[in-house]
This record gives C-alpha cells, structure tokens and sequence, in this order.
C-alpha cells in the first residue's frame, strides 16, 4: 500500500512524499538516532552455539522484526547499514538481519558505539560485541574462549534478570531524549488509542471521548518511559509507584506505560517527526478523531457512527 505522509529526508527538508510501507523509500536517509530507536523497540542480538564434531559453530546475529506489511523499515536499514538482508519468517514478519562478522565489525558495532542504546537493551548489545571481538581474535577456536562466549550467553536476552536491568538503568543519567531516537520507539513501541464510550453524570448521558498515546516498556526499564514522560513535560506512568524502590517495582505488573492524553503536544510532535511503519496510518485516523472531537461530531448519530468507524480501522482493526 502506498500512502501519502509528510517525511523528513537528512532531517532538514521536510516533504510531501508517497511512502511505500512494504519497501522503504530510496530517497529517505534515516538519522542515525533514529536507527538506534527503532532497534531499541524492535531489534535483537543474538548468539548462538551449535557443536558439530569437536569444533562449535557460532553464529552472531544482529535483527529486526516488522510485520511484512510495514517492512520497508527493514530495506531503509539495509541501506543504512549497507549490509545484511531482509527475509520472510514462518509467522508472516520480516526480519532484517545481519550475521556476517565482518559486516558486524565494519558497520553495526561502530554505529552502536556511537550511538548507543538508551534502553537495558543495551547490555545484551555490550555482551554481543564482547563476543564479536573474541571470535575476531580466533578465540573461539579453543576452549578457554568457548567457554567466556557461553558465561556472556547465560545473562543475554531472556536469561538476564529483572535486578540486572533494572540496576543498569538505575546508573544511566541521559538527559533529553533525541527526537529521532523518540520518533522510531513510538514506531515500534507506541500506540494510538481513542476511547469512545456514554457516561453518566448527574443522571445524564454523554460521551465521553479519550485521544491517548502509550508507549509499553518492561517494569525493569520504567525510567526509559519517565524521560520519555520528561522530555513531554506532561502525562503520566502506570501502575503508579516510586519507580526508585526496587520492592514496588518487583511488586508491579511486568509491563508499564506512558500515558498522554495531551493530544496538541502528540500533533505537534508527530507531524515533525511521523512513523515510517503503517502506524502512521493510525496516528492520521486518531488525528481525524481528535478533529472530530474538538467539532462535536459525537453529538449526532452519524457523527457518533463515523468516529467509531474510523476507530475501529485502528490498530489491529486495520487488518480485519
């Protein structure tokens, strides 16, 4: 599907482009804030051991996964990193990946360095490259070697703990967020919502109509969510709890949210910096429905039917 949205091209001339969410623009050139963003969201690295005879195979991966409707992300990064190659999974997502180690070292380890993950993504990026340069130095072919690659695996991923990444975090001073970097983890990890529902007050019927972004993290990162909430100066986290007492964080749901329902600052902001994945199309249906909020559409039958149409072509309804 091809659809028009407003891009930044080098970040400085803004223009009105057709965007083909499936493969990406040619003529787009990400920032590489944007980069790390999105691989904060969306992306992995990943090691794997296979032993065959006497000698391990390791495979070192870096990747990032979007539905094959919106992978022109994928073939943007292709570009970006001039490397690797973009693949169809079992699950109907694709994956942009990169495995070859001299790719590793000549373009996703210095990008990474320079631009680091903000997320505790960033240690299992850190134990990565460790790994990238034991196999480098031809450290992996003796046992000594094979056995610092599988102590850095046992803590990678899944099988880092809560206390781990949450500690890691709780060390980080970042101050305020790139925009880029912003722009890419509301792609990969916001969502455009819009309540629509008749109360009642003082015995009276009315609607009551909600324009909402959140963005969902783990528990373990809640503080990545309170820069985000810093640097809009609005909004709030949930659950709510003292996100510097470990024992209520332990004590919380697993995943948190940032909540902002002030829907100027969401326009404002993402009309700069709009989602290159097909988000943007719920992002132009939530702005319709902020419209029709502020005109009252709500207040006649067909005005009410036409928002909770649009609403309903929202987010997963897009793919009913």
């Amino acid at each position: 599907m091809i659809t028009k949205i407003n891009l930044f091209l080098n970040n400085k001339d803004l223009l009105v482009s057709t965007r083909d969410w499936a493969n990406g623009d040619l003529r787009l050139v990400l920032n590489p804030w944007w980069v790390t963003g999105i691989v904060d969201g969306e992306g992995s690295f990943n090691v794997s051991i296979q032993t065959t005879g006497n000698k391990p195979k390791i495979t070192v991966t870096f990747k990032v996964d979007q539905k094959e409707d919106s992978a022109g992300i994928l073939y943007d990064l292709s570009r970006f990193f001039k490397c690797g190659s973009v693949s169809l999974d079992s699950r109907g997502y694709k994956s942009y990946r990169v495995s070859s180690i001299d790719s590793i070292l000549e373009f996703i380890i210095p990008h990474f360095d320079k631009y680091p993950l903000i997320t505790s993504k960033q240690l299992n990026y850190l134990a990565f490259r460790e790994i990238v340069e034991l196999i480098k130095n031809k450290e992996s072919s003796n046992t000594e070697g094979v056995n610092k690659i599988k102590g850095l695996l046992s803590t990678m991923n899944s099988k880092r703990s809560f206390l781990e990444k949450w500690n890691y975090l709780n060390l980080q001073n970042l101050g305020e967020l790139n925009p880029n970097w912003l722009q890419a983890f509301i792609d990969g990890e916001g969502s455009f919502q819009f309540g629509i529902a008749t109360r009642i007050s003082r015995g009276k019927p009315y609607v009551a109509t909600t324009p909402t972004l959140e963005i969902a993290q783990n528990t373990h990162d809640i503080r990545v969510l309170n820069y985000i909430k810093d640097f809009f100066e609005v909004g709030y986290l949930k659950p709510k709890f003292d996100i510097s007492d470990l024992e209520q964080a332990c004590s919380v749901r697993s995943v948190s949210r940032f909540v902002l329902r002030d829907s100027d600052k969401i326009i404002k902001f993402i009309d700069q910096y709009p989602m290159f994945t097909r988000k943007q199309e719920d992002y132009l249906n939530w702005k319709k429905l902020v419209h029709l909020k502020t005109t009252r559409a709500f207040d006649t039958e067909d005005g009410r039917a036409l928002m909770e149409a649009i609403k309903s072509s929202m987010n997963t309804g897009k793919y009913r």
